[in-house]
């Protein structure tokens, strides 16, 4: 058996479903594989000694930028899921409305860069924004007591937002800008890993894209088999909702999981070199390779 970990860009949710699914139907075992796989809320992307880790596309370029060794091999959906979300309260309804307010961010060069331009291509002033720099692991008892907004993924935070009675606003960043659709949630190989254990790889993206096929045709009854892993606060009807807004998005055109659209990477890698967040392109930013044919 080969064995490999995996680093999740956070608590296990919806966004993980596949590999949950994958790791209890017993897929990785099949493959021949003995897969570890450790979440916690994280703004800032680093390996722990792993063989994968998720993440924003935005963030992997960071590291590589730093010299850590990592390509980018899978993306959990085919539409960038996240943008800011604000109590209606707030009346932030766009991002130039979000002078004067208060934002979470994470330390990394690359969020100020990227709001930033969203909120000045809406004729907004980056400089009025009051910054809180809080890595968010309970949306409910953020907003509206030390922030305002904050970057999420639309498939848990405004989810449980929603189940708290809470009312909110939220705009998709991708749907403001095009740039911000780009690959995230995704997932990076060390380059070690990729020149050790290349089959390895493969085979574990094979059971992940057999796993995320089935997570798609059948949201409810998927989730419900992984709830265990999951949040203990969450309701079966927040998972489900949940797994229901993300399943028509998590599989490409030929109905396969994880495949990066070069498109989504480029335009993001592009604007983060024009923007000296990276110094430059690089090979093996991202492939497609280890999938199967």
């Amino acid at each position: 058996m080969d064995k490999l970990k995996v680093v999740l860009d956070w608590f296990p949710n919806t966004n993980h479903t596949g590999f949950l699914i994958a790791q209890k139907r017993g897929y990785f075992a099949e493959a021949g594989l003995e897969v570890e796989i450790f979440g916690e809320v994280h703004g800032e992307m680093e390996l722990h000694g792993a063989d994968f880790v998720c993440g924003p596309e935005i963030a992997m370029l960071e590291c590589m930028e730093r010299g850590i060794g990592l390509t980018g091999v899978a993306v959990m959906t085919q539409k960038c899921d996240s943008g800011i979300v604000s109590l209606k309260e707030a009346g932030i309804t766009r991002p130039r409305e979000l002078e004067g307010k208060r934002l979470t961010h994470w330390t990394p060069e690359w969020f100020h860069a990227a709001i930033s331009r969203v909120v000045e291509n809406d004729g907004g002033d980056y400089g009025k924004l009051k910054l809180v720099n809080l890595d968010v692991g309970d949306i409910v008892a953020t907003l509206g007591e030390v922030a305002d907004a904050t970057w999420v993924y639309e498939n848990w935070e405004n989810q449980v937002l929603i189940e708290a009675g809470k009312e909110i606003n939220y705009f998709n960043l991708g749907d403001v800008d095009p740039v911000f659709d780009f690959c995230a949630p995704a997932m990076a190989a060390s380059h070690e890993v990729l020149r050790n254990k290349p089959e390895a790889v493969r085979r574990f993206l094979g059971a992940l894209d057999r796993a995320y096929r089935e997570v798609a045709a059948d949201p409810e009854g998927t989730v419900l088999e992984v709830r265990e892993f999951m949040p203990a606060d969450a309701s079966d009807e927040l998972l489900i909702r949940s797994q229901k807004h993300l399943a028509p998005i998590f599989l490409d055109d030929c109905g396969r999981w994880g495949r990066i659209d070069p498109l989504r990477w480029n335009r993001m890698a592009d604007f983060l070199v024009d923007v000296g967040v990276i110094s430059c392109r690089r090979e093996n930013e991202f492939t497609n390779g280890y999938f199967p044919e």
